[in-house]
């Protein structure tokens, strides 16, 4: 059994669970049948369980052996709500509701599916309902605070977020950050924020969080002075309130705030100081005095098996430049590896290691072996394969040139960037006509187009046939912007 799934589960269903996997036809208690069945439902896990055997069998069993219970009806509305049947949960729940109009599981799935069904109205109304039998529910209170803000209804937000609060106002560090994330899409987004954290201080002044949410919003509006105050009070509140430390040295740029930072917080959070000052260093190009901080934050996180990949992959690339520009092109060839395996979507560490195998190691073959590892392990990610493609036409390997954007275009396909470089290798091997269709058929800007070729192969330029298709698209485009937003590498690997 996947011991993940057990997270935060109590002693008593975890037997329960156990017992239905050994002994699933035996007798239980519908309450012991709707642990069970919420356990494999779980909504921290809706896409691994909800198609599960044992999810289905649990709810079989159950409906057989209690076929009028409305808590198992629910439950089985539930199932088809997160599978995407949602006019099914619908039929079930409003039959429900004739029967059983103050059944809070129904009311809470009606509203489901009117929010799901963008019936924003409506799904707040059954909110609503439910909360006149459950008036404490803060479960509820949070569920109409995050629906508001999805549809950018920021004072409705504001208006359940204050009785939210008056209901519970304990310094609840999850709850804070939960809102803050949910308030990132509306629009003047630290203005609204203002609000909020303003609002929860009202109730609980003592909050660091609160506070320290506070100056990140002030500091976001260029409010450095308000900024500083409200750090200031997170702070005398809480000297363990990280947040606060890295947004006072965000408007200061004093080490010292973090020094002090890293006899304070907590150590589960002292790697987001490390990096703080890391970067402090790497930005005035003191890479040896940045080192040791990247370095200790990569520990911490692989020590602990943080899934910050985030950080993870950012303090790798950091350290990794430290290397290369301390001399040591070895540990940083390791560090743009494990970066690239953290998060291969960036085009960074890829060209890291080109520049690292360019002018550090001066080693064609070994710059060979790993882009092709790299094009063989990631191969749905275009950079690999352009930086490979260059290398060859840079030692005019035009043949392999066709063979690699051949494999590559099995997982990227119609892609300019890939054709170009195909375009010169068919010119450079007597296949001008194919060279001259594809680069008319592509939708590109003939400035961008002149460009690469001037980059790749200069003398397809003395072509006619070729500048007549670069001057049409110039006529048909007449603008940059291509060239703007497309990847451009200026140095070639070698």
């Amino acid at each position: 059994m996947d011991d993940r799934r057990f997270d935060n589960t109590s002693k008593r269903v975890k037997r329960l669970v156990l017992d239905f996997e050994k002994h699933p036809d035996a007798y239980r208690d519908l309450d012991d049948f709707l642990d069970i069945i919420d356990f494999y439902a779980a909504a921290d896990y809706p896409q691994s369980y909800v198609n599960n055997s044992k999810l289905s069998q649990a709810l079989r069993i159950a409906e057989e052996i209690y076929p009028d219970s409305t808590d198992i009806k629910v439950q089985r509305a539930h199932i088809y709500f997160l599978q995407g049947n949602t006019d099914s949960a619908q039929y079930i729940l409003s039959n429900l509701e004739k029967v059983e109009p103050d059944h809070v599981g129904v009311l809470l799935g009606l509203a489901d599916c009117y929010f799901h069904n963008n019936m924003f109205d409506k799904g707040i109304t059954y909110l609503k309902k439910v909360l006149v039998i459950e008036p404490d529910n803060v479960e509820v209170y949070d569920f109409m605070i995050q629906q508001c803000l999805i549809q950018c209804k920021v004072e409705m937000a504001l208006h359940y977020f204050k009785k939210r609060i008056a209901l519970k106002s304990d310094d609840d560090e999850e709850f804070l950050s939960r809102v803050n994330n949910e308030l990132m899409p509306i629009p003047q987004v630290y203005e609204a924020a203002l609000k909020f954290f303003e609002a929860y201080l009202e109730i609980n002044p003592y909050s660091s969080h609160a506070w320290s949410y506070i100056a990140m919003a002030h500091y976001e509006l260029h409010h450095d002075e308000e900024s500083l105050e409200a750090c200031e009070y997170a702070l005398a509140i809480s000297a363990q309130c990280t947040a606060a430390y890295l947004t006072k040295f965000s408007i200061t740029d004093d080490r010292n705030v973090l020094y002090d930072a890293l006899n304070n917080v907590p150590e589960n959070e002292k790697y987001h100081i490390d990096i703080q000052l890391g970067e402090s260093y790497f930005r005035n190009h003191q890479y040896s005095s940045a080192a040791p901080y990247y370095r200790s934050a990569v520990k911490y996180l692989d020590d602990n098996k943080s899934d910050d990949d985030f950080n993870n992959y950012l303090t790798r690339n950091k350290l990794a430049n430290c290397y290369m520009r301390m001399g040591d092109p070895v540990s940083a060839e390791k560090l743009l590896v494990e970066s690239i395996a953290i998060n291969p979507y960036s085009i960074v560490s890829y060209d890291d290691l080109a520049i690292l195998y360019k002018y550090e190691f001066h080693d064609p073959d070994r710059f060979e072996q790993m882009f092709q590892f790299l094009t063989e392990k990631f191969h749905d990610f275009k950079s690999p394969w352009l930086i490979y493609i260059e290398f060859l036409l840079q030692f005019k390997r035009y043949d392999d040139v066709i063979a690699k954007v051949t494999e590559a275009e099995q997982y990227i396909r119609d892609d300019d960037d890939l054709y170009i470089p195909l375009a010169v290798a068919y010119f450079n091997t007597n296949r001008k006509n194919e060279a001259c269709l594809l680069l008319h058929n592509m939708d590109i800007d003939g400035f961008f187009l002149e460009n690469m070729l001037q980059k790749y192969d200069s003398n397809m330029l003395l072509d006619g046939e070729v500048m007549d298709i670069i001057l049409q698209k110039r006529d048909e485009s007449g603008s940059n912007d291509y060239f703007e937003d497309n990847y451009d590498q200026n140095n070639l690997p070698f």
